[in-house]
């Protein structure tokens, strides 16, 4: 047999390797042994334990319980991904786990959001049931967790210490780290960010608050999707998350005025429309990148989505925001946007469509369209066409509510005409979807109107595409520009606030 030797004098940790590699070839050649003994009752090369073996085994276990690991790299169980930063998945290899029914879910969910602290069952059956659990509330936890186990560890023996799973006085806990939870990871960066700002390291500090973002992707667990009602547990997670996003929008709009961070904070800021904080910093963003435009029509959707929703006007922190977006100086329209208007220099407005719903609610004016069968193209969206359309359609629904008469104006032999058309596309749009058209309007100069109109996707509120716009009015006997064009929009139309007609434009023109 083989004798296993251990020097007396080592550490436990060296004892522990050489214990590991002996047992190895203790085994290898027992069953060596056994396979060369006549008559040894085996068939087909089955090979039984042998009893040093075991006994060997045994003292294995004795070290395990003295919290030294005797591992066999042979039987190293598959290495876990857990993510929680976003809806939860577990991956294992690169294959996504199913992690079995809603409850099961948010078991494993909240025993992430801990990192690895113990989970008590009370706080588990408050998460699942609140105020009002079954009677076998305890018994389907610890089903619940049983199954994981399971899950995680497909060989475990019952009441087996597994590898990922820990129940003890406390609660369940979950053995997970920064290289195996994505929380902790973007913790890790988050804290490598902010030790780089007070260190004077911002462009470092940057690297590090983008990878941590990076990892975001949307509300922690999908508990939206899972719970009835928010749970205090996944909405500090969400919380930190936009604390981070907005102390990297700070910095991001000192390093590159935030054409850095744009799209993450886009991303980001899309799940929390209500965090004006966070959506004061996307304003002050898409402001510094030049996209001034989009960065007021945001402000104008989360006013309306306030109001609509909570019965709240924006805070000061929000209306601030706003503010600085007006003192700055209008980005450059045509920059990087796609470019639709057709060759002729003067081409004539539709005329306007009656059956579109719209309103103007004081502050703003809204369409909404619902997108047809006819609006889709072969990939399956909508045609980037009918983007246009959409704001043609849109346009002439203001003027409508504001007053105007087609017949008057044009039995005074003016017309409106569109001098230059240009789309910025951000998000596509698909059959059934439903769109609010927000149209601003801008007097640059006593011979033009400027139309800025924001397609809103209305179920989560995205911003599908700008639609940039400069009319005039012709003189259709002369075939010029009329010199005045507010002036002369002001004699035919009822209320000049709709479209942004306000006294101090009258006096400029």
């Amino acid at each position: 047999m083989v004798a296993l030797v251990c020097v007396a004098r080592c550490r436990p940790e060296r004892q522990c390797a050489a214990l590991g590699r002996s047992v190895r070839r203790a085994g290898q050649r027992l069953r060596a042994d056994k396979m060369d003994r006549p008559g040894n009752g085996n068939q087909d090369g089955a090979v039984g334990r042998p009893s040093p073996l075991r006994a060997t085994c045994r003292n294995v276990g004795a070290y395990e319980q003295e919290g030294i690991s005797v591992v066999d790299d042979g039987d190293r169980s598959p290495p876990l991904l857990f993510e929680v930063l976003g809806p939860i998945r577990v991956r294992r290899h690169g294959q996504e786990l199913d992690l079995g029914p809603r409850q099961q879910r948010l078991i494993l969910a909240l025993l992430l959001v801990r990192g690895g602290q113990p989970v008590g069952t009370g706080e588990v059956i408050s998460m699942l049931w609140g105020s009002s659990p079954p009677t076998s509330a305890v018994n389907i936890v610890h089903r619940y967790v049983g199954d994981l186990r399971r899950l995680f560890e497909p060989d475990i023996r019952p009441r087996a210490r597994g590898r990922w799973l820990a129940s003890d006085a406390a609660g369940y806990r979950i053995l997970v780290d920064e290289q195996n939870l994505d929380l902790l990871s973007f913790r890790r960066l988050a804290l490598e960010a902010r030790s780089a700002v007070a260190a004077g390291r911002p462009d470092a500090a940057m690297v590090a608050y983008t990878k941590a973002l990076d990892l975001w992707r949307g509300p922690c667990a999908g508990a939206p999707e899972l719970l009835a009602e928010q749970f205090e547990a996944f909405n500090a997670v969400d919380q930190e998350c936009t604390g981070v996003a907005s102390d990297a929008a700070d910095l991001s709009l000192l390093l590159d005025g935030g054409r850095s961070l744009l799209c993450t904070l886009r991303r980001v800021a899309t799940h929390h429309l209500f965090d004006e904080r966070l959506q004061a910093r996307l304003m002050m963003v898409l402001s510094g990148s030049g996209q001034q435009a989009e960065a007021i029509a945001r402000y104008h959707l989360l006013r309306r989505k306030l109001r609509e929703e909570l019965g709240v006007d924006p805070g000061p922190e929000l209306q601030s925001a706003y503010r600085r977006v007006l003192q700055q100086s209008s980005p450059q329209e045509n920059e990087g946007r796609q470019r639709t208007s057709t060759p002729e220099r003067h081409r004539e407005v539709a005329p306007p469509d009656r059956g579109l719903q719209s309103r103007y609610d004081g502050v703003t004016h809204t369409a909404s369209i619902t997108v047809g069968a006819e609006d889709i193209g072969p990939n399956g969206h909508v045609r980037s066409s009918r983007y246009l359309d959409y704001a043609i359609r849109a346009r002439w629904a203001a003027l409508a509510d504001a007053g105007l008469s087609i017949k008057e104006l044009a039995s005074a032999g003016v017309g409106p005409v569109e001098l230059d058309v240009s789309i910025k596309f951000l998000r596509e749009l698909v059959l059934g979807d439903e769109i609010d058209v927000v149209t601003r309007f801008e007097y640059p100069s006593p011979k033009i109107v400027r139309l800025v109109q924001s397609l809103f996707r209305r179920s989560d509120g995205v911003l599908a595409a700008i639609v940039t716009s400069v009319t005039g009015l012709m003189d259709i006997a002369e075939r010029r520009l009329v010199d005045n064009a507010a002036e002369v929009w002001a004699d035919f139309l009822q209320d000049l606030a709709v479209v942004d007609l306000a006294d101090s434009e009258l006096d400029k023109a």
